[in-house]
């Protein structure tokens, strides 16, 4: 039975992957319908949710490569190297060297993290608001100054990202850049901002230029070298993976900050190779949604969008995260183990045995692909509240995506600035709090 529910996990979670910019919130948003199933036995519900999420963590790579798009918002740094090789007709080779350190890491760090699970709680206390502060600083500088693009336009990237992420309410509840509507006092949802950045430019320019790959090389030989590959570079590869296990466990980090950390780092020791730009990110990739579990599940606090869903899905099944009675649930912990890795090693060999023949898609006439991603990205970002909203936000990131591709300005900077805003600007006023700076305010 334990068996049956993390294929079914795995099944619905790489079927979400594989749509762009869905990603593991969508997933599990639309996956309350199977809350009822697991009531009777709450451990399989956790089985189901962490293979979910462990399959839309390694299925997100498809369309990153393939498409240029990001599969979600963690993948948006396999985009820089992964789509040129795509492009360049090594697209199987790219795609197997990135499921398989996704995969490897991914078990490798997984076990460690779940393993250490109980005792990160004291670890975690030494990181206050100012090292988290920095840390994603950090990593804004790194998007900006290791991307390949104008440091200019890099950093108007940046200011970009900076002010849409200030669109909502602060923390007194004044209303920002909402111009009078209750729908933008949320903010705007990362979802709608990643298709309107990255998917909407990218099929648009494929509906316009119908580009051709004339040397496919979709073959199992490819996905035997991009193992290979992986090997090759599996020093960045592991480096990633311990980047992503150790960012994602610190709460008030985003997870995309430790994709870039990683790119960043297989960039400087690697920096012509496009195959250690690919394996770098991705070694972090499931590292460190894995490790994104340590403060949802330790202290209550959710990381990332998707932990956010987790809390209440768990709470639903009558375990409440951050708990001291959670804390000693010894069942509770090796079922989120084995769901996590059992998920990520049975999404690792689909990925890779369907590496060559979805790399076919490339052959398809672009204009007819096009659109049904394009109508697939509506549908998902329809999903967030189900009003017309959605899909005028999604045309106003889209006006945006559009003219940061004409322009050249660097969108994985607009991307991870939009992103890290809330929680920089929520670390700056705290440790304004803490260290009596109340001058900067």
């Amino acid at each position: 039975m334990e068996l049956f529910v993390i294929l079914a996990g795995v099944l619905y979670g790489l079927l979400f992957g594989v749509i762009p910019t869905a990603g593991p919130t969508t997933a599990l948003l639309i996956s309350y319908i199977f809350l009822p199933y697991f009531y009777s036995d709450p451990y399989l519900g956790v089985l189901f949710y962490t293979a979910l999420v462990a399959a839309c963590t390694t299925g997100d790579t498809w369309s990153s490569i393939l498409l240029g798009i990001p599969g979600s918002s963690s993948s948006a740094a396999t985009v820089v190297d992964g789509y040129p090789m795509a492009r360049s007709g090594r697209a199987t080779l790219a795609l197997s060297s990135a499921f398989t350190s996704s995969t490897i890491c991914g078990i490798i760090y997984g076990s460690l993290v779940f393993f250490f699970m109980p005792y990160y709680a004291q670890l975690l206390l030494v990181f206050g608001p100012l090292e988290l502060l920095l840390l994603n600083v950090f990593a804004l500088s790194c998007v900006v100054f290791l991307v390949k693009e104008n440091k200019i336009l890099g950093l108007i990237g940046v200011c970009l990202g900076l002010l849409f992420g200030y669109v909502g309410v602060d923390e007194n509840y004044a209303e920002r850049l909402t111009f009078g509507y209750t729908y933008f006092e949320s903010g705007i949802a990362v979802s709608i901002f990643v298709s309107g950045l990255f998917a909407v430019p990218e099929l648009v320019s494929l509906f316009i230029k119908q580009p051709k790959v004339e040397n496919l090389n979709a073959n199992f030989r490819h996905v035997i070298l991009g193992i290979k590959s992986w090997y090759k570079y599996r020093k960045v590869a592991l480096t990633g993976g311990l980047i992503g296990s150790f960012v994602g466990a610190l709460p008030g980090v985003h997870g995309i900050v430790a994709d870039w950390l990683s790119y960043g780092r297989a960039k400087r020791s690697h920096p012509h190779s496009r195959v250690a730009g690919v394996v770098g990110p991705e070694g972090a990739n499931n590292a460190v949604h894995a490790a994104s579990f340590v403060p949802t599940v330790v202290f209550g606090i959710p990381g990332t969008p998707f932990a956010a869903v987790i809390l209440s899905l768990f709470f639903m099944l009558h375990f409440e995260l951050g708990s001291i009675d959670i804390q000693f649930d010894g069942k509770f912990f090796d079922t989120m183990a084995i769901g996590y890795i059992g998920g990520t090693i049975l999404v690792g060999l689909f990925c890779l045995f369907l590496s060559v023949p979805i790399t076919w898609i490339l052959k398809v006439p672009p204009r007819i692909y096009s659109v049904v991603i394009f109508v697939l990205i509506c549908w998902s970002c329809y999903q967030v509240t189900n009003t017309k909203f959605d899909l005028i936000a999604l045309a106003i990131c889209s006006t945006l995506g559009l003219l940061a591709k004409t322009f050249s300005i660097n969108r994985p900077a607009i991307l991870l600035a939009f992103i890290l805003f809330p929680k920089i600007e929520a670390l700056t006023f705290q440790t304004i709090g803490i260290y009596n700076l109340n001058f900067l305010n």
